[in-house]
């Protein structure tokens, strides 16, 4: 689908598809990580999206449950020397997000008495944070229909509805735009997280397994390779 006609009701149509096959994938394909386990902790989700920055999950799970056993809570990190958590964040590579880390930790217990705030403004200013993981808190701590948008999730959009795409997309309006209008028919977290590992284990960089996916009729990617 050519992004000039994504409008009107075929697009509409194709939307409503791609939701609900992604979302009927996801109940049965859904990756299993401790950070999926209690929405309710926001604390584990913010540490674990801070990880997962540019870091695969199967990278991030060991580091991560021996990181949120060692430091329980934000006072425990801001208590603690940055050298400390660079040293067990070092297996992760991307050294400026240890200290982040702990600037984030000490902001929070220092400005927020240890609470994470639920104001997505409030979120985006934190050390280390940004419009990427705040958005991803929005939508899987509080289940809100906020765009997540990252590259996998740019490439699924970009194969389905013919749109190019190149470094700034997760940028993009256009592709936050048709985020929202998925997102849009309901169950924002479920949704996001099946479209994350569909990107992942389907859709994806290179070999996406076409012939095990249930959106090739409708997309675009395929049908120019028949």
């Amino acid at each position: 689908m050519n992004p000039s006609i994504c409008e009107g009701d075929p697009y509409r149509e194709s939307t409503k598809i791609v939701w609900n096959c992604i979302l009927k994938w996801g109940k049965e394909n859904l990756r299993n990580y401790p950070w999926r386990d209690d929405f309710n902790n926001i604390y584990n989700l913010l540490i674990a999206e801070v990880m997962l920055h540019r870091t695969r999950a199967d990278q991030v799970k060991p580091v991560y449950e021996f990181f949120i056993k060692k430091y329980p809570d934000f006072k425990s990190i801001a208590n603690s020397d940055q050298e400390d958590i660079i040293k067990d964040l070092y297996p992760l590579g991307l050294i400026w997000r240890s200290s982040q880390l702990h600037k984030m930790a000490k902001e929070i217990q220092e400005k927020y008495d240890g609470i994470i705030p639920k104001d997505l403004d409030k979120i985006i200013e934190l050390p280390g944070v940004g419009p990427y993981i705040a958005s991803a808190m929005m939508c899987f701590a509080h289940d809100e229909k906020i765009a997540v948008l990252d590259t996998n999730i740019v490439r699924v959009i970009s194969r389905i509805f013919g749109m190019k795409s190149g470094d700034s997309s997760r940028k993009s309006k256009k592709f936050k735009s048709v985020m929202i209008d998925l997102i849009s028919y309901g169950e924002p977290r479920k949704f996001t997280l099946s479209f994350i590992d569909f990107a992942a284990l389907i859709c994806r960089p290179s070999n996406p397994r076409c012939d095990n996916c249930s959106l090739k009729d409708i997309c675009d990617y395929y049908l120019q390779k028949i």
